[in-house]
């Protein structure tokens, strides 16, 4: 699995479009602490960790989930990994881990800002570590869905423009839950990916938004390994 990772973080460092999705995030990121931290003249960090980064997180990680799988299939390399001497679990999990390295080295960024709000402001650390937290486990669900995505499709484009949409409808599926039973609505209002979110961003660490994000994680990798086992044997 090591190997895995390791192949994972040199091709995306060497490749450009890493530097790309670095650049995107940062820039992104910037305009968004700029609105919500410095315009508003405030060190809370809640609004800025919250609804409109969700939506940079989930363009990234549809970036991220074309090089998956998807690209291994397009240029043919997928046949290397599914006959090296590793289990289709660390396959998946190498790679899982690699994406969430590279993510976590995107947001690494967010430190600069706290630096920021620390030399002209107070920081709330509670805060901050819910958020970061919070930040860690929403990005290992949507990774894992993207690794699901991805092992479904050879196309790139496909790839990343279906993650985006699941996850976007994970986080608008409230919208929709309306228009079904009331037993049925409520089930589906416990799938919004960002509903889960709002106890971290107000400071809040709670044992329940933690098993969701944990579960979708587990699940969407256990069905990512389902997928390319299905591929290796077809």
């Amino acid at each position: 699995m090591t190997a895995i990772i390791k192949r994972e973080l040199v091709s995306f460092f060497k490749n450009p479009i890493g530097w790309f999705v670095i650049a995107i995030y940062t820039f992104l990121s910037a305009i968004l602490f700029t609105l919500f931290v410095i315009w508003q003249n405030t060190s809370y960090l809640g609004d800025y960790f919250g609804f409109w980064l969700f939506f940079v997180d989930m363009i990234v990680v549809g970036i991220l989930s074309m090089r998956f799988f998807s690209e291994e299939k397009k240029n043919k390399t997928d046949q290397l990994l599914l006959t090296s001497p590793i289990s289709l679990y660390q396959l998946v999990l190498g790679k899982f881990f690699g994406a969430l390295i590279i993510f976590l080295t995107c947001t690494c960024v967010n430190f600069v800002y706290v630096l920021i709000i620390d030399i002209f402001g107070t920081v709330d650390y509670g805060c901050l570590l819910t958020n970061l937290i919070g930040t860690v486990l929403v990005l290992s669900s949507m990774i894992a869905i993207g690794l699901f995505v991805s092992a479904l499709t050879e196309s790139t484009i496909a790839a990343a423009a279906a993650t985006i949409a699941i996850l976007f409808f994970m986080f608008v599926i409230d919208f929709f839950a309306m228009f079904f039973p009331t037993w049925l609505a409520d089930i589906l209002m416990h799938g919004n990916i960002y509903a889960q979110f709002d106890d971290f961003t107000n400071g809040i660490l709670n044992l329940p938004p933690v098993v969701y994000y944990l579960s979708v994680t587990v699940i969407f990798l256990f069905l990512a390994v389902r997928m390319i086992e299905r591929r290796r044997w077809s």
